[in-house]
């Protein structure tokens, strides 16, 4: 039993093997696509679920902001309030507080002269 085959049979008969060593390749890699692809869906899933979870969160985060922006805003007007309150008292009570001390000292002043005066044996008039 000969087997006789010219060009073309021998050419034939390698793009077949070719084209069944292809598909046999080809088979795993599409599976593997296919798990990829799987893979790929399920991790937008869950990545949509936490970018809903981070939503919420910066929501809730964007309501407290507020809260703490009028709070900011109340500890201002108050300390503003304490600022004006400060300068009034400070404005109320210099005057009659630098009244009294100069009191005091012309009384101190005026006690001295008074009592040197008297040591003195007279006052000094300007008879020498």
């Amino acid at each position: 039993m000969t087997f006789t085959a010219d060009l073309s049979d021998i050419a034939i008969l390698i793009i077949a093997l070719a084209f069944l060593i292809f598909v046999l390749a080809a088979v795993p890699a599409l599976l593997q696509l296919k798990r990829t692809f799987q893979a790929l869906e399920e991790l937008t899933a869950e990545g949509r679920r936490t970018i809903e979870s981070v939503n919420v969160i910066v929501q809730k985060a964007g309501d407290q902001l507020s809260d703490v922006e009028e709070l900011v805003t109340k500890v201002k007007d108050v300390g503003l309030k304490v600022t004006g309150l400060a300068e009034m008292v400070v404005d109320n009570v210099r005057s009659p507080l630098i009244g009294i001390i100069s009191f005091f000292f012309g009384a101190e002043e005026g006690f001295k002269r008074f009592f040197k005066r008297g040591k003195k044996g007279g006052g000094d008039d300007g008879d020498q």
